[in-house]
């Protein structure tokens, strides 16, 4: 008997007033796959309240204690946090953005074989946002593609397989090593060397409409809502 079917890791990274987000994030979650166990590997600089939670399908894991470092050290690092704390007892593997709440989904929104990422939140109903307005990448960087070659994506959430996701997280690490001895970081950081992984291995790669900043556009497809930081006075320094 495989005692990894059926159990998913959720990492989730908070520090510094991210912290405030977390409470609801973790009443919602038992919505995701909720007949699944999520341990959720709770990385961050505080909230040794919720060491021992458990509820339901949800279980708590505190790992150690990182620092609340100055934007954008923590988000440019996630992959290197995500395998730092590894979990190797589950068969799947996720990321939530701190200011997720999570909405009851229909299962079959995802391929159980491949890593489900989401085009962006900002995007109204099944319509692409226009990104690529705001996008100029530095051409030495690992992360560069040509603007309009491809379909974005955002880095607030993403699922698959365990496996597929340690390697997809020790690969962005790796470009980021590299950016890093150039003195170099991709202008979206942790965001933009995921895209780049995403267009280089198109084949382990589902792309839908997962999240939302539009709570009205929030259905059993589109199930993750991103909450306005800003009502939680968390703004980047």
């Amino acid at each position: 008997m495989d005692d990894r079917k059926n159990k998913i890791a959720v990492y989730y990274i908070a520090t510094g007033k991210y912290k405030a987000l977390f409470p609801e994030f973790i009443e919602s979650l038992d919505n995701f796959f909720p007949k699944y166990q999520k341990i959720v590997k709770l990385i961050s600089d505080g909230l040794e309240e919720y060491k021992d939670y458990e509820k339901g399908n949800v279980k708590v894991f505190l790992c150690p204690r990182i620092n609340n470092y100055p934007w954008p050290i923590v988000t440019l690092y996630k992959m290197w946090h995500i395998l730092e704390n590894r979990d190797d007892t589950c068969e799947y593997a996720c990321y939530f953005n701190g200011n997720a709440i999570v909405y009851p989904h229909v299962d079959d929104v995802f391929d159980m074989n491949k890593i489900t990422t989401s085009y962006h939140s900002f995007d109204y109903k099944n319509e692409h946002y226009d990104i690529w307005k705001y996008i100029n990448l530095n051409s030495y960087s690992e992360a560069f593609q040509e603007n309009r070659t491809y379909e974005y994506i955002q880095a607030a959430f993403f699922f698959g397989p365990s496996k597929m996701i340690f390697d997809m997280c020790s690969d962005i690490v790796d470009m980021v090593n590299k950016d890093s001895k150039k003195y170099i970081y991709a202008q979206w950081h942790d965001e933009s060397y995921l895209n780049k992984w995403c267009v280089d291995n198109s084949n382990k790669v589902d792309k839908k409409w997962i999240l939302s900043c539009y709570k009205e556009y929030i259905d059993s497809n589109r199930f993750v809502y991103l909450r306005d930081k800003n009502n939680y006075d968390i703004k980047k320094s």
